[in-house]
This record gives structure tokens, sequence and C-alpha cells, in this order.
């Protein structure tokens, strides 16, 4: 049950560290050419990694939670949790690199 619970701390801890780096990351971007550059994309790349990295979290917390009250094994829903979520914020991060040409 300890791993399960740090598992899924850790991945809210990911996503919310995400989400406000990727606010950061639009709220700065200034100078974005639009030969290099597309600002709308490096938007769209952020908000669908965030709301991803929320949705997996979130239904890997409910599961979890679930397999813990049935006394199921559960750290490795916790652990694909995690994963996933971090996957999705790297995903977007890959995106936002991709779309503003840094």
């Amino acid at each position: 049950m300890a791993v399960s619970a740090a598992a899924l701390v850790l991945a809210v801890a990911v996503a919310s560290i995400s989400a406000v780096a990727g606010l950061f990351w639009l709220l700065f971007l200034d100078y974005c050419p639009p030969e290099t550059c597309s600002a709308e994309n490096a938007w769209i790349s952020v908000c669908v990694a965030l709301a991803v990295a929320a949705l997996v979290t979130a239904m890997g917390g409910v599961v979890t939670i679930a397999r813990i009250s049935r006394r199921t094994l559960a750290w490795p829903v916790a652990c694909g949790t995690l994963v996933l979520c971090a996957g999705a914020c790297a995903i977007g991060f890959a995106g936002y690199v991709s779309a503003t040409g840094i």
C-alpha cells in the first residue's frame, strides 16, 4: 500500500509541476516568429498533454484505490499511472519544443 500511495503522490506531483511549468512556458512565449514558431501549436500540445496527464492520474488513482479496498495487488497500477503521467508530460514538452523551434 505504501508503494501505491507513493507512486500516486509522485504522479500528482509530476502533473502539478508540469502544469505550472507549461503555464510559464506559454506565458513567456513573447517572441515567436511565424517562420519557425507556432504559438497555437505550442498551446495545443501543452494543453492536450496536461489534460491527458490529469485524466490518466485520476483514472489510475480511482483504480488503485479500488484495488486497495478489495485487497488486491495495487502497486502495478499506481506505478503504471506514474509512468503514463510522466510520459504524457514528456510528450507535451516535446510537442512544445517542436512547435516553438527551441
